[in-house]
């Protein structure tokens, strides 16, 4: 399900990297060693929302396709409720699909993460959870976020195409 973000939609995807990233940069502003490894499930979500927003079908394509309508819609709202400014189109990036490897990836990923689900903490639930959602919107457009998509769908794709011939 191939859904246009919106301005709106945008706002509401930066807000979670906002949250966290703010919340991490107190607690390590002053800290001589940073500790990054806390930022790993908000990466992993992250990445996952943007494979997932690459799938043009099927359950992943709609579910990301529908927190992609939610997100413009809820973001509308807000966009225009605290600036009073009209909400416009963004543009997305312009990525390649899926293949059928990178797809079979998409597929054990989200597998992977179901599998381990009840022995996550669940601040790191919560941070996969908004860096997906985050992924979904931000990482598709055709601006900074989008060069998260720009590099790892077709690596996603390579990898997942080469296992696939090779078996």
């Amino acid at each position: 399900m191939n859904v246009t973000l919106t301005a709106g939609g945008i706002l509401v995807g930066l807000a979670p990297l906002v949250w966290y990233g703010a919340r991490w940069g107190k607690a390590n502003i002053k800290s001589k060693t940073k500790n990054w490894k806390e930022l790993i499930p908000l990466v992993y979500g992250f990445a996952l929302g943007i494979l997932g927003a690459m799938c043009v079908g099927g359950l992943l394509g709609k579910l990301f396709g529908r927190v992609r309508q939610t997100s413009n819609a809820i973001g509308n709202k807000a966009l225009g409720a605290t600036t009073g400014a009209n909400d416009a189109a963004v543009a997305g990036a312009h990525v390649q699909p899926l293949t059928i490897g990178g797809s079979i990836l998409v597929v054990l990923a989200f597998l992977a993460l179901l599998s381990i689900w009840k022995k996550i903490d669940k601040d790191d639930v919560r941070m996969i959870g908004a860096g997906s959602f985050s992924g979904c919107t931000v990482g598709t457009t055709a601006g900074i976020g989008g060069t998260g998509a720009l590099a790892l769908v077709p690596f996603v794709n390579g990898l997942g195409d080469s296992l696939l011939h090779s078996i």
